[in-house]
């Protein structure tokens, strides 16, 4: 199993979440950035962005947030790069 890790501006988006989405957003990052990090289910919206430099995958949660994240097959560990709302985050696809 993977550890997962976040950057501060994830953590400061998560943290400001209303707290029954909170919850929600936690458990999609425990069973799609953990138990099913790499393997496809209906459960997890998840995928690598086309023409990333960095490696970055997207996840949708709810279709209300999205997060992007790394994935370090050396050291075992996912870092969240950014979260943040569905609508913002389709602007941000070029950018990784």
């Amino acid at each position: 199993m993977y550890d997962i890790t976040y950057t501060d501006s994830a953590l400061k988006f998560i943290s400001k979440i209303p707290k029954k989405d909170k919850t929600h957003v936690k458990e999609a990052i425990e069973l799609c950035l953990g138990k099913y990090l790499k393997r496809v289910t209906k459960h997890c919206n998840k995928k690598l962005m086309k023409g990333s430099k960095l490696k970055i995958h997207r996840l949708h949660i709810s279709m209300t947030y999205t997060l992007f994240y790394q994935i370090d097959d050396e050291n075992k560990r996912v870092t969240v790069v950014e979260a943040m709302g569905i609508n913002q985050a389709h602007s941000k696809y070029g950018l990784f």
